[in-house]
């Protein structure tokens, strides 16, 4: 329990295993990126819908906005330590923002959609998300105690996150909601509402960086914004619409966080490594908002309203600007940022990501002439060299004991086994000849993959090894001997004599040369 206890442990811990979920949504991306290119396969899962939307999802709400609610409570173990029941409440809202992710992806891996750009998750899911946020909200409470006067901006984000469960629940509603009355924009007060939430974080990770104080200056250029912005919310609630030059004027408005984040960058004391990526957050921001400005004018809105250079345009906002946020955030925690070959690996591959769709967009809106084909095969290119990033995180042991390898081969075939059938048995079950109604098959592949979880804990738990393994067992047990009951009285075909087959294998394996074999040790002993 004592590690649960260790902030520092528990970044490391969370930090890693939500980057599984970002390297889930590249590997989708890509996926959705081949068979744009006509590579595809007649899977109920593996559609491009379904890929396109998985990919969004996760980048939009998962390793990203997941580390970036860290912020607060980094910068309270800074200023004043951690406490140790607050910690428990983080850990719990982690955990469930986990969950809320495995209900996403299995959710839209089957269909399930709203056909919007940015929220396609069922509406049900946010009582997830709303139900992690009370104890996110618990878990500040318990930290701020530590605190004799409570800072300024410790009083605006609490306001913030005890709305935000119940904001959640009402913007996202499908019949009360704002989601999908804003689809058709961009809208300039939006844009601007959008950048406008992005400045207190950049203010918090300067603060967090820093060595020493850090004293914000030239506040004037977010405050002008900030009371434009919740004017126009009263003028849409009381008044009605905004005209298209009052959008115009309030996107442009937008322009005034140049001088503001050039000031602050300035002004900062932060580390060599830290002070890089956050440059590298700031430049992407500033980019994206002098580029989304021109892209606002009328005369070219419409030429390039929804082709591939706004796809570009948002890869370099999430997938650079707030990406390297969350790098600047905790490069100082996580030594495996600290190796640049990984980040340049990654800033390469979104900029040329950023590039092909770009020049894609101009051929689109009739400007040039390169088929976007061809720039959709370098856009799938350097998506693959994205994934040289988590290389970064990956450690390859040289050896392993016979039980280890056990263990691996059980993650591989079960883990790994049953997320390729649950992509893929509904193309390779009618190629095989097996029968598949893509309904109780799909409970199945889950449990395989529960199996292969099973055996990754006894890999990772040395003083667990013996009792985890022993449970795999029992399990393949019982489900081969299910099968080979629903074979035998003619209620499922080969295919359940072949995973009866297969289990006994594991099961045969492990009692003939595991199960309670002793050491050398105890053989050469003699009474």
């Amino acid at each position: 329990m004592e590690n649960l206890y260790n902030f520092d442990n528990f970044i490391n811990r969370h930090f890693k295993i939500s980057i599984a979920f970002f390297t889930l949504g590249l590997f989708f991306g890509i996926l959705y990126s081949i068979n744009l290119l006509g590579f595809s396969i007649d899977s109920q899962t593996l559609n491009p819908i379904n890929m396109r939307s998985i990919h969004i999802s996760l980048m939009l709400y998962g390793f990203i906005p997941l580390m970036l609610s860290y912020l607060p409570f980094l910068l309270i173990n800074k200023e004043v330590g951690v406490d140790k029941e607050g910690l428990r409440f983080l850990n719990l809202y982690t955990i469930f923002w986990y969950i809320f992710l495995v209900f996403m992806v299995l959710s839209l891996l089957l269909g399930k959609s709203r056909g919007l750009a940015f929220y396609d998750f069922a509406y049900e899911l946010n009582f997830l998300l709303a139900f992690a946020g009370i104890f996110y909200i618990i878990a500040l409470y318990k930290f701020i105690r530590l605190y004799k006067i409570l800072p300024l901006w410790i009083k605006v984000c609490l306001r913030v996150v005890v709305i935000a469960p119940v904001a959640l629940l009402i913007l996202m509603n499908p019949i009360i909601g704002q989601v999908e009355s804003t689809v058709s924009g961009p809208h300039g007060d939006n844009t601007l509402g959008m950048s406008l939430a992005l400045i207190p974080i950049y203010y918090l990770i300067i603060k967090l960086l820093n060595i020493g104080e850090f004293k914000a200056s030239w506040n004037i250029f977010w405050i002008i914004p900030t009371i434009f912005y919740f004017g126009s919310v009263l003028h849409r609630i009381i008044i009605g619409p905004l005209s298209y030059n009052q959008e115009w004027f309030l996107q442009y408005l937008s322009l005034l966080y140049i001088p503001l984040l050039y000031r602050w960058f300035k002004d900062s004391n932060i580390s060599a490594h830290a002070k890089k990526a956050l440059l590298i957050s700031i430049l992407a921001f500033l980019f994206v908002d002098i580029e989304g400005n021109i892209i606002f004018i009328p005369q070219i809105r419409w030429i390039f309203h929804r082709n591939d250079l706004i796809v570009a345009h948002a890869h370099v906002a999430m997938g650079i600007a707030v990406f390297f946020m969350v790098i600047a955030m905790f490069i100082n925690s996580i030594k495996e940022l600290q190796k640049d070959i990984y980040l340049n690996a990654y800033l390469f591959a979104l900029l040329g990501i950023f590039i092909v769709l770009s020049i894609s967009g101009f051929t689109q809106a009739g400007i040039i002439n390169i088929p976007s084909h061809t720039m959709w095969i370098f856009r799938t290119v350097f998506g693959c060299f994205a994934l040289v990033f988590i290389f970064a995180f990956i450690k390859i042991k040289k050896s392993y004991s016979k039980m280890q390898l056990y263990n691996i081969t059980g993650i591989l075939s079960d883990g790994l086994g049953g997320i390729f059938l649950i992509l893929l048995a509904s193309f390779i079950y009618p190629i095989v000849g097996f029968t598949f109604s893509g309904v109780y098959e799909y409970i199945v592949f889950t449990f395989v993959c529960m199996t292969g979880i099973i055996h990754y804990m006894a890999l990772k738990n040395p003083s667990s090894q013996i009792i985890l393994t022993n449970l795999t067992v029992i399990i393949r047990v019982f489900a081969s001997s299910m099968f080979f009951a629903l074979y035998a009285s003619e209620k499922l075909g080969m295919e359940a004599l072949a995973i009866c087959l297969f289990d006994l294998a594991f099961v045969f394996a492990y009692l003939i040369f595991f199960y309670q074999k002793p050491s050398k040790k105890e053989i050469l002993c003699k009474d």
